[in-house]
């Protein structure tokens, strides 16, 4: 007698109990989510970019350059009220003092704006993240930053270093 092993096509794989089909389509639907939630927070992770010569692209420009470390640039993107009151040398110091803002997890969404004429108020949120991850913790506080248009381009009119407030103490 011939002892015939016919390969069929079960696989040695086990199923728990499910047709091979519905793990099949199960796995294929928890990869779409986790396709779907990388592509959502990778969306979210891109900055806005505003109209030039807005104030909200002002202000956008100030944080950029505040960010890269660019104390120059940052101190350009200042209304005239406060560079009188605030030289480059007490505002490279207070960027000192600031500094640990680089190193927070934190990301600024602008809420709103107000423009009357030559001013401007953005009303921004500041989340900060700790903890990383799916269980991590996001605090969240609301400040505004007041702008002027000065020769035609909006500058940032109060003592900032990042998005804290530095005063006139120097």
């Amino acid at each position: 007698m011939d002892a015939r092993i016919e390969s069929g096509t079960a696989s040695s794989a086990p199923t728990y109990g499910f047709p091979r089909s519905v793990l099949v389509a199960g796995v294929a639907i928890v990869a779409l989510v986790v396709i779907a939630i990388i592509a959502a927070v990778a969306l979210q992770s891109r900055p806005t970019e505003y109209a030039v010569g807005s104030p909200q692209a002002a202000f956008q420009d100030y944080y950029r350059a505040w960010e890269r470390h660019d104390i120059d640039a940052a101190y350009g993107d200042l209304s005239s009220a406060v560079t009188k009151e605030l030289s480059l040398t007490e505002y490279r110091n207070a960027d000192s003092e600031q500094s640990w803002q680089r190193t927070q997890d934190r990301r600024l969404v602008l809420l709103g704006a107000d423009v009357t004429g030559d001013r401007a108020v953005l009303n921004i949120r500041v989340d900060e993240f700790s903890g990383g991850g799916i269980g991590g913790q996001r605090y969240s506080s609301e400040r505004s930053v007041r702008l002027v248009r000065e020769g035609g381009n909006w500058m940032i009119d109060e003592p900032l270093a990042g998005i804290e407030s530095v005063g006139y103490l120097y």
